[in-house]
């Protein structure tokens, strides 16, 4: 579990990158607020995207993604509703979605990873 606990900052930063790949353009990253996290806010197109950023062993039998339970999904909406009051005011808010990125360990390195894009809703 060691070695899952150093890839955390790596896996963020390789997390974003795949995103820049695909076109998002960082607005914040480590957000954070009273109601919880979240791990990366960009702009992909027209669209705020929050995005939760999940490694896990190749080993692991509850896949990344997957780890992202109800409870998680809940907080981080929490979260986006909060960061979302504070940006826009009175404004209506942009169209927003959730993203999932997850990366899979082997050791020290990443062995595969995807984006799973409107992962849950608020």
């Amino acid at each position: 579990m060691g070695d899952l606990h150093q890839l955390g900052p790596k896996g963020e930063a390789y997390a974003l990158e795949l995103l820049r790949k695909r076109g998002h353009r960082l607005l914040q990253r480590n957000f954070r607020c009273p109601p919880g996290e979240i791990d990366l806010i960009t702009w992909d197109g027209g669209t705020l995207v929050f995005t939760e950023v999940r490694v896990r062993s190749e080993r692991d039998p509850v896949g990344a993604a997957a780890s992202v339970d109800a409870a998680k999904q809940a907080r981080v909406a929490r979260a986006a509703r909060w960061y979302l009051a504070r940006r826009c005011g009175r404004k209506a808010p942009p169209p927003c979605r959730f993203d999932i990125v997850w990366l899979e360990a082997r050791g020290a390195e990443i062995a595969a990873s995807g984006v799973i894009e409107n992962a849950f809703g608020m």
